[in-house]
């Protein structure tokens, strides 16, 4: 479960999930299910060494690689696209990132 999802339940019922009771969670899962989904639009992907690094949600011209924020690798653009570089551009249905429309090399059109 998202944390997101987690806050709004407290918002709403004032309690956690695991305190909720069956006719709350009830409730609340119906409720999540009239909730807008989020559209998935393309987004750009560098694959380094056949692992693949996603944009950052809210930090501009850095991918992350797999892994939680204290294991996992992040590049910048700069780094993925210098000359030299190994890194593969692709295009993937993803969550809108608001910055990936700077990164030249790819596009659906």
């Amino acid at each position: 479960m998202s944390i997101k999802v987690a806050n709004e339940a407290k918002r709403i019922y004032g309690k956690d999930i695991d305190d909720m009771s069956i006719d709350e969670l009830k409730r609340f899962r119906a409720w999540l299910a009239r909730e807008p989904k989020a559209e998935l639009v393309p987004q750009p992907v560098f694959h380094l060494h056949g692992i693949p690094y996603l944009p950052s949600y809210n930090k501009k011209h850095i991918w992350v690689g797999p892994g939680t924020s204290d294991t996992r690798l992040e590049y910048t653009t700069t780094e993925l696209l210098e000359p030299g570089s190994v890194a593969k551009l692709s295009v993937k249905m993803l969550w809108n990132r608001y910055w990936t429309e700077e990164v030249s090399g790819w596009s659906m059109a």
